[in-house]
């Protein structure tokens, strides 16, 4: 007979939730630093291990990225604008006429607590970054309502640059896997919060388990000790 009849009706399983989380994220901790382990000496950029990391650092990592693409026609898809620090920047950066950025965002913040911050950080109360540029457009709008039409109506021929600053797993994983039939070789995908275990960390890993290793994901940088990485599809 098995067990779980006996802890749902004793009500066992909520003292074994309990005492056995601390467990899950232990585990969550040693598989990050497996993925440190694997890729503590690799790519173009590799700040590891950093003891002054800093948020401005992120633009580090962007930097190294434009060296080989500024001079290139790219698509760039944004998912997590808040600001426009980063769509602004690859935009200024990238002049090629026919390049393309495009960013997602409710702009009205977080829909749930993530880490330290509350439902609502990063809210622009509805507004649009100011960027003086015709090549630059955004989708507002939740991402479960908005993506799936937008991604439908964009184009992909060009390389592509998807920059993953949702924060949450749940819109992480739920961005991964709608983009997943417009990935090709050559394509970058770049994580503003990585090291964030129980969200980007753990969407990616469960996104690279569900489409059956389709894509070798070759690690190109990182910074403040794998916080922001990128990845390029091989």
């Amino acid at each position: 007979m098995p067990l779980h009849p006996f802890l749902s009706k004793t009500k066992l399983y909520k003292f074994l939730k309990t005492i056995c989380k601390p467990f899950h994220v232990v585990f969550k901790y040693t598989e990050f630093v497996a993925f440190i382990d694997e890729n503590r000496n690799k790519g173009k950029i590799n700040d590891y291990y950093n003891k002054s990391t800093a948020y401005k650092n992120r633009f580090q990592l962007h930097d190294k990225l434009l060296e080989e693409l500024k001079n290139k026609p790219i698509f760039y898809y944004e998912f997590g604008v808040a600001g426009g620090d980063m769509i602004k920047k690859w935009s200024l950066t990238n002049k090629v006429e026919t390049s393309r950025f495009v960013g997602f965002d409710s702009f009205e913040g977080l829909p749930e607590s993530w880490e330290n911050k509350k439902e609502g950080h990063f809210d622009q109360k509805g507004n649009f970054p100011d960027i003086n540029d015709s090549r630059v457009s955004f989708v507002k709008g939740w991402f479960q309502d908005s993506v799936y039409k937008a991604l439908l109506d964009s184009e992909f021929n060009e390389q592509c640059v998807y920059h993953l600053d949702a924060d949450l797993f749940s819109s992480t994983l739920f961005v991964l896997f709608q983009i997943f039939p417009k990935l090709k070789t050559n394509d970058i995908l770049i994580f503003d919060e990585f090291s964030s275990r129980d969200h980007e960390f753990e969407a990616f890993e469960i996104f690279k388990k569900c489409t059956n290793n389709k894509w070798q994901f070759e690690f190109i940088g990182a910074v403040n000790n794998y916080r922001q990485v990128a990845f390029m599809l091989k």
